[in-house]
């Protein structure tokens, strides 16, 4: 059993996000988990209290409408900023915006690589088991994908939920999709982060809780409207 979870260490064009962001300490609905308790908040504009992000790689700045990254060419990496924490089952959300960047992603880690990882582009989102193993045998493969348009400058929810072996994807209350893995029972789950090919993307309104180890009673049923996720690809 692992530990619990230990505390921070202080298409859609017509489907956009309202200009005003919900407030932080305000839980999104969810499909899967049981929202528990609020963990940490970031509104994520200049002169707000911050979490302690890690930048990795890339620009980023924090500025009246949220943080904003971009490439930096020296680097030859596509730009990173993660939030040093550890965790269980969890629910996290925020809101994106596309300012040119040809992607933003979500992804949350084990000890050395990510397990999952959510998607957002100009022409489709996705949700994705990551290669958690590095150089081992398993590979990233998409659990669930959704053409739609995503205009630039428009801002997008992203609700992200984590419990047991199951992960779900939901963007702006109405593109759902879901997957699992055995190994999300085994591996530690931390650091989640934002990554950003190309120039630029913001993120606002960050917000994470903890989850209930178990499921709402009504996912069994709710997960059978949704998309099947995809197989996984044969060796």
């Amino acid at each position: 059993m692992r530990s619990p979870l230990i505390a921070l260490l202080f298409g859609l064009s017509s489907l956009g996000a309202a200009d005003t962001p919900t407030p932080l300490t305000e839980a999104p609905a969810t499909l899967l988990a049981q929202t528990d308790k609020l963990v940490g908040t970031d509104a994520m504009t200049k002169g707000s209290p911050a979490l302690p992000w890690k930048i990795t790689k890339g620009r980023w700045e924090r500025t009246a409408l949220g943080t904003s990254g971009a490439e930096l060419p020296a680097d030859k990496h596509n730009a990173i900023i993660r939030l040093p924490v550890k965790l269980e089952s969890f629910v996290l959300a925020f809101d994106v915006r596309l300012d040119g960047a040809a992607n933003v992603a979500f992804s949350i880690n084990n000890a050395k690589e990510q397990l999952a990882r959510v998607i957002i582009a100009p022409t489709y989102v996705s949700l994705r088991r990551d290669d958690y193993d590095g150089n081992g045998p398993e590979k990233a493969f998409t659990l669930f994908t959704q053409p739609t348009p995503i205009d630039a400058g428009t801002w997008h929810t992203v609700v992200f939920e984590m419990v047991g072996d199951t992960i779900v994807l939901t963007v702006d209350g109405k593109i759902s999709g879901w997957g699992s893995d055995p190994a999300y029972l085994k591996e530690i789950r931390a650091n989640p982060g934002f990554h950003i090919d190309g120039t630029f993307a913001t993120v606002r309104n960050f917000r994470l809780w903890t989850a209930k180890a178990e499921p709402k009673p009504t996912w069994a049923e709710k997960k059978g409207t949704l998309p099947k996720p995809l197989d996984k690809p044969k060796k």
